[in-house]
């Protein structure tokens, strides 16, 4: 049985992308408001997407991220990292989110996006990339960069901090 707790994200669909970088966010997947409290936090993944976290995961998260040590030289270093480069997004009144350039860039999003449920968070591909991820998850090429984070990411979440 599914929790009414928390908003659950299920399914996956092909969206456009306007001319503004807004992309139509499923009704089932929108929060009524526009507040803080229906807000999700786009982080760029190294794979190459962008994670969706509703405000339920963001507590978590930053939940986790608060317990990194200061002396945690790499653990402050990603910490940064993903704050620096996420951004808050809200869906407008026809129900849809504007992504900054930025994120557009880093998914390598263009006319059309694939959104993927990931049961309490979701996802924004470029459809191709989606595809190749799905076949083989380890054959997109994501760099020194991308593997020293996933190492980091896979590090904290191994002590349990996230």
């Amino acid at each position: 049985m599914l929790s009414s707790k928390n908003k659950k994200f299920a399914g996956g669909y092909l969206h456009s992308l306007d001319g503004k970088n807004r992309i139509t966010v499923p009704r089932k997947w929108r929060f009524d408001g526009d507040d803080e409290e229906s807000a999700y936090l786009a982080i760029p993944q190294p794979v190459g997407y962008i994670w969706l976290c509703p405000p339920s995961k963001v507590d978590q998260l930053e939940e986790k991220m608060e317990s990194i040590l200061p002396s945690d030289l790499e653990g402050q270093n990603f910490t940064m990292y993903l704050m620096e480069n996420s951004e808050i997004v809200y869906c407008d009144k026809s129900g849809r989110i504007v992504l900054t350039p930025a994120l557009v860039d880093h998914a390598g999003l263009s006319k059309k996006a694939r959104l993927v449920g990931m049961f309490g968070s979701w996802a924004i591909w470029k459809p191709e990339r989606y595809k190749k991820f799905k076949a083989d998850p380890y054959a997109l090429d994501i760099g020194a960069k991308g593997r020293r984070l996933l190492g980091v990411m896979e590090k904290i979440w191994k002590t349990g901090i996230m």
